[in-house]
C-alpha cells in the first residue's frame, strides 16, 4: 500500500513539474516576445548602429554560453530548482534593467544579465521536461513545452508590436511583473524529484562516458550552431533592418508574431510529426525551410518578402528546436542529460555569439543587404550534416565505440 501510494505521488509531481515548467517559459517568453522588436528601435534612436546593436546579442551570448557550461554541474550538486530560481532572479534584475535603461550602456548590461539567465534556465529546464516524461511520450513533451513558449513569444510580440504603435515602449514595464511571477510559481511549486527514480536503466546506457556522448552529439552541436545564429540574428536585427526599407514598428511587431506563430505552429505538428516522420525527416524538413528563408532574407528589401521569409524561418526554426532537444534525450542517460543538453545549449550560444557578430559587422561595414549572407552559409552547413547523418535509430548510440 505505502509503495502503491508513493507512485501515485511521483507520478503527480512528475505530471506537476511537466506543467509548471511550461507555464514558466510560457510567462518568460511573453517578456521576450514584447521587447524582441523594441531593443533594436530603441537602440537606434540612441544612434546604434548594425554592428552596436549585433554586439547587444553577442554579449547576451557570451554570458549564455558561460552559464550552459556550469548549469549542469551545479544542478546536479544543487537541485533543478536551486538553479531555476537564480536564473529567474537574473531575470527579473535584465527586466528591471531594461525598464530603467536610458543609455546603450545599461541596454547593454542588462542583455548580458539576461543570457546569463538563459544559459541556465533552457538547459536545466530541458532537462526536467526529459527527466519526468516517459520514453514514449518525449516527442509530445517537448513538443508542448516548446508550444507553450512559441504562445508566449507570439503573444508578446503581437502585443508589444501593438503598444509601440500606440506608445512608444512602454513595453518594458510589463517584463519584471511576468519574470516575477514565474520566480513566485516555481518557488512555490516546483518539486525536485523526477522519475528518474522510478526507472530501470540499461548498464550501457548508465555507463556512457561524457567523451562518448560528445561523439555521438557532435551532429546535433553543428544544427545548433547553425539555428542559434539563425534565431537570434532574427531577435537582433530583423527590426532593425525591416525597418531600414521602411517598415514600421506595427509591421515589425506583425512580422514578430507570424515568425512566432508559424514556430508554435511547427511546434504543434511535432507532438505528433516526430513520430511518424521520424527524426531525420523532422529535422531535414525544418533545415531546408530555415536555409530558404535565410536567402530570401539576402534578397529582402520590401514587406511582402520579408514576410515571406519570416514564415519559412519561423515554421523552420520551429521543427528544428523539439527536434534536437529529442535527439539529445534519446542518446544520453539520464545522469549526463544536462549535460548532453548544455552541450546543444553551449552550440546555440556560441552560434549566437559568433553569428550574431559576423551579420551585424557585414550590416555596418559591408551593407544591409549582407547581414544574412554569412547565416545563409551557415545553414547549408548544418543542411548537409542533416542529410548526412543517420539519426533515425535510437541503437546507433549503443554502435558508438564498438
Amino acid at each position: 500500500m505505502k509503495e502503491s501510494h508513493t507512485s501515485t505521488s511521483a507520478k503527480v509531481s512528475t505530471r506537476q513539474n511537466l506543467a509548471l515548467m511550461s507555464i514558466m517559459i510560457f510567462l518568460l517568453s511573453i517578456g521576450e516576445g514584447l521587447i524582441a522588436p523594441a531593443i533594436p528601435l530603441l537602440s537606434k534612436t540612441w544612434g546604434a548602429g548594425y554592428w552596436e546593436i549585433g554586439l547587444l546579442m553577442t554579449g547576451y551570448g557570451l554570458a549564455y554560453t558561460v552559464m550552459t557550461i556550469t548549469a549542469g554541474r551545479l544542478s546536479s550538486h544543487f537541485g533543478r530548482k536551486f538553479l531555476l530560481l537564480i536564473s529567474l532572479g537574473l531575470s527579473i534584475a535584465a527586466s528591471i534593467g531594461y525598464f530603467l535603461a536610458e543609455s546603450m550602456l545599461v541596454i547593454s548590461i542588462s542583455r548580458i544579465i539576461e543570457g546569463a539567465s538563459r544559459g541556465i534556465i533552457w538547459p536545466v529546464s530541458e532537462a526536467v521536461i526529459a527527466d519526468n516524461s516517459e520514453p514514449c511520450s518525449i516527442g509530445r513533451c517537448m513538443g508542448t513545452y516548446a508550444t507553450a513558449y512559441g504562445l508566449g513569444v507570439t503573444l508578446g510580440s503581437i502585443i508589444g508590436g501593438a503598444m509601440m504603435l500606440n506608445g512608444g515602449f512602454g513595453v518594458f514595464a510589463l517584463y519584471p511583473a511576468l519574470s516575477t511571477v514565474a520566480f513566485l510559481i516555481i518557488s512555490s511549486s516546483f518539486n525536485n524529484s523526477y522519475l528518474l527514480k522510478e526507472r530501470v536503466i540499461s548498464h550501457k546506457f548508465e555507463t556512457m562516458k561524457r567523451r562518448r556522448i560528445l561523439k555521438v552529439l557532435w551532429p546535433v552541436g553543428v544544427i545548433g550552431f547553425a539555428y542559434g545564429g539563425f534565431l537570434y540574428s532574427i531577435w537582433a536585427l530583423l527590426s532593425a533592418l525591416a525597418n531600414e526599407f521602411g517598415v514600421q514598428a506595427g509591421g515589425i511587431g506583425v512580422l514578430f508574431g507570424f515568425f512566432w506563430g508559424l514556430r508554435t505552429i511547427s511546434f504543434l505538428l511535432c507532438r505528433v510529426v516526430i513520430d511518424h516522420w521520424g527524426s531525420k525527416s523532422t529535422l531535414v524538413s525544418g533545415l531546408l525551410l530555415c536555409t530558404a528563408g535565410a536567402g530570401i532574407l539576402i534578397l529582402s528589401k520590401t514587406f511582402p518578402i520579408f514576410l515571406l521569409a519570416t514564415l519559412l524561418s519561423g515554421a523552420g526554426t520551429g521543427l528544428m528546436f523539439p527536434t534536437v532537444l529529442v535527439l539529445v534525450t534519446e542518446r544520453t542517460s539520464e545522469e549526463n542529460r544536462v549535460f548532453g543538453m548544455g552541450f546543444l545549449e553551449l552550440l546555440i550560444g556560441l552560434g549566437m555569439v559568433v553569428q550574431t557578430a559576423v551579420a551585424g559587422y557585414l550590416g555596418q561595414w559591408v551593407g544591409p543587404g549582407w547581414i544574412y549572407s554569412s547565416i545563409f552559409v551557415f545553414n547549408v552547413i548544418a543542411l548537409l550534416v542533416g542529410v548526412r547523418t543517420k539519426w533515425d535509430k535510437k541503437e546507433n548510440i549503443l554502435e558508438i565505440g564498438t
